[in-house]
């Protein structure tokens, strides 16, 4: 390891240490820079206008946490939202892990759960999750004080739920409105094709190559109107970086 950038990750600290390390080849930054350039601009702006963030949200910096996503609206939103679905029952997972006296589970739920709170600038939550990780910090063996641990998990599970309630205000996520590729995929398109665009889709996912993904969802918009719509969608996945999301999405696709 030559370096390490500490969370939450800071954008210009993270390019800042890249810089330092990485020297680039002038052709390679030749050929990094034409994707950027053939990128249709029109679609990042719409989903800009579809995804605004609201003016304030309770418990989180918002101007902060857009910095730190480099002003991407829509990735942001995805994120509180994600949060606002996936987090619901972590609460109760600390607190059955205080019950057990399991301050090594204690522990790797806080870290995750400051961690994810850094990222996305849950300022109250972060501040709440350090103050509990202080107390279970290294999963010593010993039960930290048991009402200092309840008095702190108790202020950590009233920031949770403020967090909740406010991305929960958000509404849906862009997954949740969009099509079922396995329902709906068009008759009308070769099975051959299919197979061919989810390999090539699978290998370009595993390499972390977005410019790749976006560059095969647009040659299968030229195979049919039809399947525009799943092409986009495959294209707001790699905008997302939502390699999760494209995994499922090719896996539906190959059912």
């Amino acid at each position: 390891m030559n370096d390490h950038v500490t969370k939450p990750i800071d954008p210009d600290k993270l390019f800042a240490t890249l810089q330092k390390w990485i020297q680039p080849a002038a052709e390679r930054a030749a050929v990094q820079k034409l994707p950027v350039l053939d990128a249709p601009p029109e679609p990042d702006q719409t989903v800009v206008d579809e995804d605004e963030l609201p003016e304030s949200l309770p418990g989180f910096d918002l101007t902060a946490g857009l910095k730190r996503l480099g002003g991407n609206k829509r990735l942001y939103r995805k994120l509180l939202v994600d949060f606002g679905t996936k987090y619901t029952e972590t609460a109760r997972e600390i607190r059955e892990a205080i019950d057990a006296k399991d301050v090594g589970q204690v522990h790797s739920l806080v870290h995750n759960l400051k961690g994810l709170a850094g990222n996305l600038e849950a300022t109250d939550l972060q501040a709440a999750a350090v103050e509990i990780e202080k107390l279970v910090k290294g999963g010593q063996k010993e039960t930290p004080a048991n009402d200092q641990l309840k008095q702190k998990f108790s202020e950590l599970e009233k920031a949770i739920n403020q967090a909740l309630e406010a991305v929960q205000t958000l509404g849906l996520s862009v997954e949740e409105k969009i099509i079922d590729p396995s329902a709906e995929w068009p008759a009308e398109i070769p099975v051959e094709l299919v197979k061919e665009a989810t390999g090539r889709i699978k290998a370009a996912a595993e390499m972390g190559d977005v410019i790749q993904i976006k560059s095969i969802a647009e040659e299968l918009k030229t195979e049919s109107d039809a399947i525009t719509p799943f092409c986009d969608e495959l294209i707001r996945l790699a905008d997302d970086f939502d390699f999760d999301g494209i995994q499922q999405f090719v896996l539906d696709l190959d059912n």
